[in-house]
């Protein structure tokens, strides 16, 4: 679900909405997210190729687009589907990608190939889908990001309580007190 956030907000974006502006916010993000460890990260930051960002970014809505409809009981839509499949697809045909038992990895070196890496999120993003317990996949509704609700009794309603569910509690608080 990280990757589908990584940006500002998705029910009401601001002008300057986005997260991934250079290769450098894709590396600090692949860090923190905890996909990739400190030297992979320096390699990621070590790309050259003009595209990758957006290639990042194009994984980014399309894994969106698959999970955002299953948030509201939906189908997911088959393109966004099928193009993460097939950036997987051609890289696992051409090693870019190899697998430690069902998990991707990506040797060091492939983490300085941008089509490596790309794929290495469509393929997270394909696992999630056969995956994560679609009940208990929801949107915020005031930022419009994705969470799952690990709560023991699955009513969690923000996606985080600290930003969102504080803001929408400080807005009630203020509405109510004005009334």
């Amino acid at each position: 679900m990280d990757l589908s956030n990584a940006v500002f907000d998705r029910r009401a974006p601001a002008a300057d909405n986005e997260l991934f502006k250079s290769v450098r916010d894709v590396a600090n993000w692949f860090n923190a997210s905890g996909l990739a460890d400190d030297r992979q990260a320096q390699a990621v930051a070590g790309i050259a190729d003009g595209r990758f960002v957006e290639g990042v970014r194009e994984m980014r809505e399309a894994s969106f687009q698959v999970f955002e409809p299953i948030a509201a009981g939906k189908p997911s839509a088959a393109e966004p589907l099928g193009l993460l499949f097939s950036r997987t697809a051609s890289s696992l045909a051409t090693g870019s990608i190899e697998l430690d038992g069902t998990r991707p990895e990506l040797a060091l070196a492939r983490w300085r190939d941008p089509d490596a890496v790309t794929a290495l999120l469509a393929m997270l993003s394909i696992q999630a889908f056969f995956t994560l317990p679609r009940d208990r996949l929801h949107s915020c509704p005031r930022c419009g990001w994705l969470f799952l609700d690990t709560s023991r009794g699955g009513k969690r309603r923000w996606c985080s309580m600290r930003t969102c569910g504080n803001r929408e509690k400080v807005s009630r608080h203020r509405d109510h007190a004005h009334a």
